[in-house]
């Protein structure tokens, strides 16, 4: 009887297409992710803060695995890493992007020379680190802290689709 179970089981797991099995996703490669910034038509901008939805889209023709990204960088013209604080970073859930599939989380930091003594920076880049790479977007917005600290920027949970104006 078990014998024809599992042979049953084979006949049956064997006639499933390749989609159906149960393979693994393999990771987003840097050729297949693009990285945008969507200012939400002002949603964010206030007197002296502003903010922008950061948005990654799978430009490929397969899914692809967001587990093992890291966490968002800014880096300077030369591509080192630009220090700030986050109050609130929000990793990347272990999630599939399909072909054409997006998913974005939202900034938030002080945009205006508000401290006293204060101080203020632009980083070139925002950058999105793969397993294998690196994605980076110019990001030109100020960023602005305390003289003797880096800036703080606060984030919001990582969500999949487009992001919301207003």
């Amino acid at each position: 009887m078990k014998g024809r179970m599992a042979g049953l089981l084979a006949l049956t797991l064997g006639g499933l297409p390749l989609q159906a099995r149960a393979t693994p996703v393999p990771a987003c490669k840097v050729l297949q992710m693009a990285v945008s910034l969507d200012d939400g038509q002002g949603t964010f901008n206030g007197m002296m803060h502003s903010g922008t939805w950061v948005i990654v889209r799978n430009t490929g023709v397969r899914a692809c695995s967001v587990a093992g990204m890291g966490p968002l960088l800014f880096e300077n013209v030369h591509h080192h890493r630009v220090a700030v604080t986050w109050r609130q970073a929000v990793p990347v859930p272990a999630m599939v992007l399909p072909a054409g599939g997006q998913m974005k989380t939202a900034l938030r930091w002080v945009s205006g020379n508000v401290f006293d003594p204060g101080a203020c920076m632009t980083p070139a880049t925002v950058v999105l680190p793969l397993r294998h790479g690196r994605v980076r977007h110019a990001f030109a917005h100020a960023l602005c802290g305390p003289a003797n600290d880096p800036p703080a920027i606060e984030q919001q949970p990582w969500t999949v689709g487009p992001p919301e104006n207003g």
